[in-house]
C-alpha cells in the first residue's frame, strides 16, 4: 500500500512491517536476480535500488569506464568540446 515513506517521501510502498519495499531501478529488462538494495557505485554519495545482477552489472560498466577515461589526456572519439564548450 502507498504510504509516507521514512525519509518523508510520499512515492513509496510498504509492506506489511511498514519496511520500504524496493524496485530495482532497471527492472524494465525483466532480468532482475537477487535481492534489491540500495547500492552506490564509484565515488558518488548517492544510492540507488538495483537487484544484485544489475548491480554488478552497472560496477563493470563504471569500471570499465574508468579504464577508458579516467585520468586520460586523450578524449574519448566521442567527446566533442563543440557540445557544450568543454574542454578533457
Amino acid at each position: 500500500m502507498a504510504m509516507n515513506c521514512p525519509d518523508g517521501r510520499e512515492d513509496c510502498v510498504l509492506d506489511s512491517d511498514d519496511h520500504e519495499v524496493l524496485e530495482c531501478l532497471e527492472d524494465h529488462d525483466g532480468k532482475c536476480v537477487g535481492e534489491v538494495n540500495w547500492h552506490t557505485t564509484g565515488s558518488r554519495m548517492k544510492a540507488f535500488p538495483r537487484c544484485d545482477w544489475h548491480q554488478e552489472r552497472r560496477e563493470e560498466r563504471y569500471e570499465n569506464s574508468m579504464e577508458k577515461y579516467a585520468d586520460s589526456d586523450v578524449p574519448p572519439a566521442w567527446f566533442d568540446p563543440a557540445d557544450a564548450g568543454e574542454v578533457w
